[in-house]
């Protein structure tokens, strides 16, 4: 458990500093959490809730393709 919670502390900062890079790297991740969630049976709300986190990264990632350079420092 360890190891996972240092993974996903690195993809959140990789989401908050790099959100080209994180976003897709945090739903890549979900969407393993989601399949292996979906092969134990009794744990599809939990699924779904991490669903809609998945969504939410895509989205993320989406618009970080679409807006390049909206960083402060980039805006010069």
């Amino acid at each position: 458990m360890y190891v996972v919670g240092v993974i996903e502390v690195v993809a959140g900062l990789a989401v908050a500093v790099r959100p080209r890079f994180g976003a897709p790297l945090v739903a890549a991740w979900l969407l393993g959490i989601i399949v292996n969630l979906l092969l134990v049976p009794g744990f599809y709300d939990v699924a779904l809730r991490d669903f809609g986190l998945f969504v939410a990264a895509v989205a993320l990632w989406r618009l970080a393709v679409a807006q390049p350079g909206t960083r402060s420092r980039d805006r010069r």
